[in-house]
């Protein structure tokens, strides 16, 4: 039943990456992350008051939920959306997967779930490897944009990667969709006024497309999505959650490719070989 979780989880994301690339052609990266939360937190709120689930109270709950929304909410959302501006959106899902990677980095050095050991750190190097593969004629023609562009996103991996062992520690045995209000609610709380610092979120007219994208993107890429990540958090560990990203890179690229007419060059297909090489290693 957890492999049946992972696999619905990975190609749920990995479509996520094609309505971020649709919706922030129109609107600002700011007001699609706190557009995406605030309805995310809304659903997800009045899901639980449906199923008559009670509401955390404690104050260490929300203190994890505000570090998690921050995490594993605003700030990875606002990097990927950020960084979606400037690379294909399968490029996005494929930098996705040095998840793993990290986690297997933080995991030696904070828990005692994995260890890192010298084939694992082969694995490392390879998924290194790739990503430099990707960004290197990007690098050599000087195009800074779409290098800060790989950047931010390889950085909300590192989010991620924080984010779930710290949820793995701080919120074991807790209702999971709960865990999903509470960091959805957060990373609202962050994003609208960035919103409105640094955007104009009044001010926008998305197309049809556009806004079925963001409603998509809410629905299926953050409170279906969450629920089934909390749970599979709950139910396993960090690195098997983190397993994902095998599926995310190649449902992206496939995506990008049939429905934006992004181009699959062969430094990409192999860039995505190499990675999930590294990614296979860590594993094992």
């Amino acid at each position: 039943m957890n492999l049946i979780l992972l696999l619905i989880l990975g190609a749920i994301w990995g479509t996520s990456f094609l309505f971020i690339k649709i919706v922030v052609t129109e609107i600002g990266p700011m007001t699609l992350v706190a557009g995406r939360l605030g309805l995310a937190a809304l659903l997800m709120w009045s899901i639980l008051w449906f199923r008559k689930v009670p509401l955390p109270k404690s104050r260490h709950i929300w203190t994890t939920y505000a570090v998690i929304g921050l995490m594993n909410g605003a700030l990875p959302f606002s990097l990927i959306s950020w960084g979606e501006q400037y690379i294909p959106s399968g490029w996005a899902a494929l930098l996705q997967a040095t998840l793993p990677i990290f986690t297997i980095l933080l995991a030696h050095l904070l828990t005692q779930d994995d260890r890192l050991t010298w084939g694992k750190a082969v694995g490392v190097a390879l998924g290194f490897c790739g990503v430099g593969l990707l960004m290197w004629p990007e690098v050599r023609q000087g195009t800074s944009a779409s290098v800060w562009g790989m950047l931010a996103v390889v950085g909300s991996s590192l989010c991620y990667a924080l984010a779930s062992i710290f949820a793995r520690r701080r919120l074991k045995g807790q209702n999971p969709m709960a865990s999903a209000a509470g960091q959805f609610t957060m990373g609202f709380a962050y994003m609208l006024p960035m919103a409105f610092l640094l955007e104009q979120p009044l001010q926008i007219a998305p197309s049809w497309e556009a806004l079925g994208s963001w409603v998509a993107l809410a629905v299926m890429g953050t409170v279906i999505a969450y629920v089934i990540y909390y749970t599979l958090l709950d139910r396993t560990s960090a690195t098997f959650t983190t397993m994902v990203t095998y599926i995310v890179p190649i449902n992206g690229l496939i995506l990008g490719a049939l429905v934006l007419g992004e181009h699959l060059s062969p430094m990409v297909v192999i860039s995505l070989g190499i990675v999930l090489s590294g990614v296979l290693l860590v594993r094992r």
